[in-house]
């Protein structure tokens, strides 16, 4: 009965690769569920039902260590690299997640384009922002105020 355990445990391995490693559905998880399936159908045809959960129970013990320690090593191997990035970007080599002109908008007012629910446009200092509120609803053509740019986001208020 080694065979069909053996069969459970490569399907549990390539469940936890679809699960941890790759990227969307189907490329191990159906394969891994298939095996898993075929291999508990062997021995419950073969032994019985709970003879089927005993070894499906055996083979998830052992696939469970075995697929730490083999997700762990992975990030070594070359073939690692190519699932995993390693690069950074770093301000000081010139990445800036935020947009240099959005710092200078802090205490700026200027008019909303858009309803604000509690999102929208405005046009502030001649420039088309994408902006929020802290929770209220403003309507159009209404005075507002940066109060608070983070990254992205830029926060306002009404005057």
């Amino acid at each position: 009965m080694w065979f069909p355990t053996l069969l459970i445990a490569l399907g549990f391995l390539l469940i936890f690769i679809e699960l941890l490693i790759l990227p969307g559905f189907g490329a191990a998880g159906v394969p891994g569920i298939v095996l898993v399936g075929t291999g508990l159908g062997i021995i419950w045809w073969k032994i019985g039902f709970y003879s089927a959960l005993i070894y499906g129970s055996i083979a998830l013990v052992f696939a469970i260590p075995i697929a730490i320690i083999g997700l762990s090593l992975i990030r070594e191997t070359p073939l690692g690299n190519v699932f995993i990035l390693k690069t950074s970007q770093k301000s000081d080599e010139g990445f800036q997640a935020m947009p240099p002109e959005l710092k200078t908008l802090v205490g700026k007012s200027g008019k909303t384009l858009t309803p604000l629910r509690p999102t929208g446009v405005a046009l502030i200092d001649g420039h088309r922002v994408d902006i929020v509120t802290r929770g209220e609803f403003v309507e159009t053509e209404i005075e507002v105020e940066v109060i608070l740019v983070e990254g992205n986001r830029v926060v306002v208020r009404r005057l």
